[in-house]
């Protein structure tokens, strides 16, 4: 509600003195031709003004009272009424709010009564300012559509949270510029510090990072020659190790779709499958596919699916990838496992509810979380003077989605396999 402001707030205008010739007598300017102030008016002395000196002056008048009910204005309730209504000193009730103390019995149950009874909402971002140090965190992440991502941002908010602290994220859709502008919006609100997932450019990004003074952990991806601390799991170990199981089967012609084939961790995991071929022995034919939306996949992989010889097992580096594929798949009147094998990078809620259910490379969203969240909070309380690097390890879990390819399968069967 805008604040309102009564011309009783300003100082009167004081009528002029009428300059007057020698020998004339000038009437009074407003008196001129009307009658007499009534009697109920005062007279010069008074509280009142007559003429145009009164205009607008507002002296004299009776200050409006600030209505009283449900329309009244209400001033906003401060920590200081919070510990007078509870009947505590003020630093109990930061103490009980930030969890900084420990403060229990009935002085902890007061102090909750009184700021639900009071409605009161600190301000964090004036404590952030009065402190150096805000208890609000930002994530800054490619896209939450990705199974992987949501996660990440959830559990991430989560351990912060339990943690007394206050997470904003911000996406970026992997584009260098709009990358920029959420992290500067971020440093804009002084957060206390920075969990990044970068994007394919992330220079500008990391260099406005690097010259501000605020804490920054990578997260699934690197960047090198920062400085940062980072966390991440081991791309090409887990490509490797994805890439052979489909070699064990029979697989020979394998198709890698991906969305952006720049990214640190795309070099990664295309490193881990060509690890892998030349490990096989076998003559085996991997292609990568650059895709960058849905859409596209479903165009560009209906096209590979009609070539002659097909790839017997398709890869994608993410959840909606798969939820593409199935329907370009399904859309080529093709069975998966029994035409072609299918497995993802991320594993969605869905991956166990559809049929088939979906093979993935299980990542330990989780415990990078986790591990980001300690890692910054060090930072944040002015430990680790040595960069960390901690690398974690994923998991492939094999599902009805992968299986041997046909012509195996049917060598399969007639040696009795």
């Amino acid at each position: 509600m805008p604040a309102t402001w009564t011309s009783a707030s300003r100082k009167p205008r004081m009528a002029r003195k009428a300059r007057v010739p020698s020998g004339r007598s000038v009437a009074r300017r407003g008196s001129c031709g009307r009658s007499p102030p009534p009697d109920h008016l005062p007279r010069r002395g008074g509280s009142a003004m007559v003429g145009r000196a009164a205009k607008g002056s507002g002296v004299g008048r009776k200050r409006e009272q600030a209505p009283e009910g449900p329309m009244a204005t209400r001033r906003a309730p401060t920590i200081t009424d919070v510990a007078r209504l509870a009947g505590v000193a003020v630093g109990t009730v930061s103490n009980v709010l930030n969890g900084t103390v420990p403060v229990g019995g009935d002085r902890r149950d007061r102090v909750l009564a009184a700021v639900a009874q009071l409605g009161y909402r600190p301000n964090m971002l004036a404590q952030g300012l009065r402190r150096r140090r805000s208890p609000v965190v930002g994530i800054c992440v490619p896209r939450t559509s990705v199974a992987y991502f949501a996660a990440l941002v959830e559990a991430f908010e989560e351990i912060a949270s339990d943690g007394g602290y206050h997470v904003m994220h911000v996406l970026t859709h992997d584009a260098a510029e709009l990358e920029r502008q959420r992290v500067a919006s971020l440093l804009r609100y002084h957060v206390g510090g920075v969990v990044l997932v970068p994007g394919a450019e992330p220079a500008p990004t990391l260099d406005m990072l690097a010259q501000s003074d605020t804490p920054v952990v990578v997260v699934d991806r690197t960047a090198r020659g920062y400085g940062f601390d980072e966390v991440t799991f081991d791309n090409r170990a887990a490509m490797r190790d994805a890439t052979e199981r489909l070699i064990g089967l029979g697989h020979r012609r394998l198709l890698f779709v991906v969305r952006r084939r720049k990214l640190v961790v795309t070099q990664q995991r295309i490193q881990g499958m060509r690890q892998a071929v030349r490990g096989s022995g076998a003559e085996v034919s991997a292609e990568i596919l650059e895709c960058a939306e849905e859409q596209e996949l479903r165009t560009r992989l209906a096209v590979a699916l009609t070539a002659v010889p097909r790839p017997t097992a398709v890869i994608v580096s993410n959840s909606t990838f798969a939820a593409a594929a199935m329907r370009a798949i399904r859309a080529m009147k093709l069975r998966c496992p029994d035409d072609v094998s299918l497995l993802a990078f991320d594993e969605p809620e869905w991956a166990e509810l559809v049929s088939p259910t979906l093979s993935v490379v299980r990542q330990p969203t989780r415990d990078i979380a986790r591990m980001a969240w300690e890692l910054l909070l060090r930072r944040m309380r002015g430990g680790a003077d040595q960069r960390q690097q901690v690398e974690l390890k994923a998991q492939v879990v094999l599902r009805d989605s992968v299986a041997r390819p046909p012509l195996a399968s049917k060598r399969a069967r007639q040696r009795g396999g």
